[in-house]
């Protein structure tokens, strides 16, 4: 979703090519739009966010939101080449643009090389059709002309031209004295001016830019309104109600809803009087306004609209961090708000007396506002001190505006303290509680004998929570019993000062306990196990939590709520609670049917909730944690004739049954998704998401579930996923996912669903046969088996009644045996080794003997060895605009393959640097550590980014643990 300041961008293109009356003639008029991609749209804005990512979304805003009827081209320059004033690219040239495909070229741009300004308009003067009446150029640009042309120069031509040609200058991050000197380009042709330093500023210079909406042939006692909103910090949602109160008769009247995805404003026609105009966007947000209409008015109204923050657990930072060492801040976003981009939310240093966000701020960091969990990461100071960290939007806010405050100590060296069982199985997951530390290079690790057991038995702090990736990685105990350590150990420092405690760990047959965790203090040379008090009782009653009247303690984990059938008015309702992704853990149920609320208590997390009554069920998924909300209302679900008990007609919210003794086929052209149903399933209402503002296309969404068992459900494209719930996997539709613990009859129709699922837009299908067969044409591509089950399928289904239906299950099940080679499909799997942003760092993985150096922030999985003996896995990054780069060793398909001594290493997305596979490449080895020493003091395929010899001495130490 985009920030607020995004979605006004499109006001201005709004406004420069559309402001001829509606009886104009769309072909009369013509846009060209020319964007900067030299390389320095890298750098950032003030508010954190890069130049290039507000400029696409600029761009996609407009093409999401003009009139598709306006003649429109787009050229960009600096994209293709290094230090090439030639690098000018038309990329569409001036008529009626595709808004998804033109949406998705321009998020290709990967901005290199130089300005060359006076070029790029002239080419811009050259694509205005001849036959056009007048035209609009809009100039996006972060710098001067670098390439020795004379764009003023230009612009006189252009108002030589004949006809009217506006260039419009938007410069971004360009001092007065900058702006002064492409002004020219503006003055001389009418056009605009708009100098920003941050995307705030840029939204507000486009509002005051947009020009109204000139209404013709109103009666004499009406006006005219474009009604939109001015968003706060929070962000804008993708749609908004209006409805305006007539303060003078007091009458209520709808309006209308604004989708921002289709337009900039809404258009209505209102009677001349005072009115309350009130923009509401349900849960995300609400805002309204008093506004005097006079007869003949045609103006834009903006409503001051207060939006969604997202909900967060952040517990506050247990003891001190370390001076100068980037620190790590856990957190967890429960609800998303309106804003969930890249720079959105950021943490901010600053004194403890300041008045605002910026205050004498040190330093601040971006952080991630989407569902999940993650590991926030800030600079820490120079000096040691108390300091105010505060998470908040991405603005100027006043201290007591910000989500989260906290003082927080920097101190030389910080005493760590750790909590966990004294005795553990082998290869069991050790639960650890860190008290202080907490830096990005730290990491906890097992020792025998004071030395490392394993980088098995290791991992970094910054995987040790859940995060962008994926859940914790877990720090597992040695396969072997014995007395060991548990060590924390602070990154950056030498053999003799990098231990900052240690805790005595019994691996093998765990004695009972009654005391099962304790504490470790700072000293570092002998273990100091202290007893811990027993975990205090989570409910006041003995019969267990979830009876219905217990008292939760705080800080137990235990949330006591209250759960309600919606509209059910004193109907006794039988409710069951379902734990959702945590594995052993036992349903909840009310006992007896309760008339009216029922308080329980609950553990945090996710739970779905059943209730059975007389003649209605309700249905519904709840999250519960400590800081949301603790009343649920369950909407009812369908109705159930108990007296008859005769299956009632399906509600509306159902969209396909399978009442077959196998699957079913089925079709939804409005929606336009094909596939199957498994047996005894059925479907909600498939529906197709808007083009969304970036150009590209709507997902579709659905849900497939077995009526009879909820629990056994499969989600297409879910809005919400955390990944405690369970795997998804990346299908021709989108992204597919399943509950944990999943059932037989689950992986089963999962299995079928992934293969024979079909997203079939943007297509116009004249008919289902000819849709199926390039449907199946398609497949055959990706899986020639799953193609002839899925066209022994249809064949059965075109047969009509005559026709017995084949088992899919089988059909795939057998077909699976005769496997023929096809392209690697990626599922992310578990991360191996997980490189800082800053620099470069080795991996080992010492049962399949493989080594070698990651480039910065780059990540590899974990290594498996196939049948024929070759090791695959996958290296992953994320450029600086969020694309993902993917490189696989051993994996079938891909491009730019280079050979390595441990097999071949192909590119399976763009934007990967030649110096990023190249490192990778040169540096893969089968062996140990020393191995990959060796190879590169041998000089074979030295890595190139690695010139330093004590650079490298110190990197491949790391490796060694030396």
């Amino acid at each position: 979703m985009r920030t607020a300041f995004k979605g006004l961008m499109a006001a201005l293109f709004l406004s420069l090519p559309m402001m001829a009356s509606a009886q104009e003639s769309a072909q009369d008029r013509a846009s060209v739009l020319i964007l900067d991609a030299s390389g320095s749209m890298w750098s950032q804005l003030d508010d954190g966010t890069s130049r290039i990512e507000v400029a696409r979304d600029v761009l996609s805003d407009f093409l999401a939101a003009r009139d598709p009827a306006q003649p429109l081209g787009v050229i960009a320059y600096g994209h293709t080449r290094k230090g090439d004033c030639t690098d000018i690219e038309v990329l569409a040239p001036v008529g009626r643009q595709d808004p998804a495909g033109l949406g998705a070229r321009l998020r290709t741009l990967n901005p290199r090389g130089k300005t060359p300004l006076a070029d790029a308009l002239q080419l811009a003067a050259s694509q205005i059709p001849v036959n056009s009446e007048e035209a609009d150029i809009v100039l996006i640009t972060d710098g001067l002309e670098t390439c020795g042309g004379n764009v003023c120069a230009v612009a006189s031509g252009l108002a030589a031209m004949g006809i009217p040609v506006r260039a419009h200058v938007v410069g971004f991050g360009l001092t007065k004295t900058e702006m002064a000197q492409i002004a020219c380009v503006a003055d001389t042709t009418g056009g605009l001016v708009l100098s920003t330093q941050s995307g705030t500023e840029l939204a507000d210079a486009l509002i005051r830019t947009t020009a109204p909406v000139v209404a013709d042939g109103l009666p004499a006692d009406q006006a005219t309104l474009n009604l939109t909103i001015r968003a706060d910090s929070a962000g804008r949602p993708d749609r908004v109600q209006f409805s305006a109160e007539n303060l003078a008769t007091g009458a209520m009247s709808p309006l209308g809803t604004l989708d921002f995805t289709q337009a900039a404003a809404l258009r209505v026609d209102l009677i001349a009087s005072d009115y309350r105009i009130i923009a509401d966007a349900g849960e995300m947000g609400h805002g309204e306004i008093v506004v005097p209409v006079a007869a003949g008015d045609s103006r834009t109204v903006y409503v001051p609209f207060q939006g969604l923050l997202p909900t967060l657990d952040m517990p506050a930072p247990t003891g001190a961090f370390r001076v100068g060492v980037n620190a790590l801040l856990p957190y967890r976003v429960r609800q998303e708000g309106l804003a969930t981009g890249g720079g959105d939310f950021i943490l901010s240093l600053l004194p403890l007396d300041a008045a605002t966000t910026t205050d004498r701020r040190s330093d601040y960091a971006s952080q991630d506002s989407t569902l999940g969990g993650h590991v926030g990461a800030f600079r820490a100071p120079p000096e040691p001190g108390d300091y105010l960290l505060t998470f908040s939007r991405n603005a100027e806010l006043p201290i007591d505006a910000v989500m989260k405050a906290f003082v927080v100590t920097f101190v030389e060296r910080p005493d760590v303290t750790l909590t966990a069982p004294p005795a553990v199985e082998p290869e069991a997951e050790i639960p650890v509680t860190i008290a202080g530390g907490m830096g990005s290079d730290d990491w906890l690790e097992i020792r025998l004998n004071d030395q490392r057991v394993s980088w098995d038995n290791t991992v970094p702090l910054a995987e040790f929570f859940d995060n962008r990736y994926g859940p914790a990685k877990p720090l597992l105990a040695p396969t072997q019993p014995g007395e060991y350590e548990l060590v924390y150990i602070f990154g950056g420092l030498d053999d003799a000062h990098q231990v900052a405690t240690r805790l005595p760990l019994t691996v093998g047959t765990v004695p009972s306990f009654d005391e099962d965790a304790r504490a470790t203090g700072a000293d570092t040379n002998t273990p100091a196990p202290t007893p811990q008090p027993a975990e205090a009782g989570r409910c006041d009653d003995d019969t267990g939590c979830g009876m219905g009247e217990d008292a939760p303690h705080p800080g137990s984990g235990v949330v006591q709520v209250v759960i309600a059938a919606d509209g059910a008015e004193g109907q006794p309702i039988d409710w069951t609670l379902i734990p959702i992704g945590r594995e052993g853990e036992p349903p909840i149920a009310s006992g007896a049917a309760i008339a009216g609320p029922w308080t329980t208590a609950l553990d945090e997390g996710i739970w779905g909730v059943n209730g059975l009554a007389d003649g209605a069920t309700y249905f519904g998924q709840i999250t519960v944690s400590a800081s949301g909300p603790v009343s649920f209302a369950i909407p009812r679900d369908r109705a159930v004739d108990m007296a008859t008990d005769i299956e009632p007609p399906l509600s509306e919210d159902i969209g396909f049954t399978c009442d077959d003794a196998v699957q079913c086929s089925f079709e939804d052209p409005e929606a336009q998704i094909i596939g199957v149903i498994p047996a005894g399933w059925v479907t909600d209402v498939p529906t197709r998401e808007a083009y969304v503002a970036g150009g590209d296309r709507g997902l579709v969404r659905m849900s497939f579930f077995n009526p009879d068992a909820p629990e056994n459900t499969v989600i297409l494209n879910p809005r919400q996923w955390l990944a405690m719930n369970g795997p998804c996997l990346e299908v021709q539709p989108g992204l597919l996912c399943h509950f944990e613990p999943a059932s037989a009859e689950t992986l089963a129709a999962f299995d079928m669903l992934k293969l024979l699922l079909r997203d079939t837009a943007p297509r116009n299908l004249p008919g289902p046969a000819e849709a199926m067969a390039t449907i199946i044409s398609d497949l055959a591509k990706e899986d020639p088996n799953a193609a002839r089950a899925m066209e022994a399928l249809m064949g059965a289904a075109a047969a009509g009644g005559n026709g017995a239906m084949p088992d899919m299950g089988y059909a795939l099940g057998t077909l699976a045996t005769e496997a023929s080679p096809t392209a690697s499909s990626y599922m992310p799997g578990e991360v191996l080794r997980r490189c800082s942003l800053k620099a470069a760092c080795p991996f080992e993985q010492p049962n399949v003997q493989i080594a070698g150096i990651l480039p910065p922030s780059w990540s590899v999985e974990v290594m498996t060895r196939r049948p024929d003996g070759t090791v695959s896995t996958w290296f992953t990054d994320k450029d600086p605009a969020g694309n993902a780069k993917r490189i696989g060793l051993n994996q079938s398909g891909g491009d730019s393959c280079v050979a390595t001594r441990v097999g071949t290493l192909c590119a399976f997305t763009p934007y990967i640097a030649t110096d990023e596979i190249g490192l990778i490449a040169s540096t893969l080895v089968q062996g140990s550590a020393a191995d990959l020493r060796n190879a590169i003091a041998d000089k074979v395929d030295a890595p190139k980014p690695i010139t330093n010899p004590a650079a490298l001495d110190a990197l491949l130490s790391q490796l060694e643990g030396n």
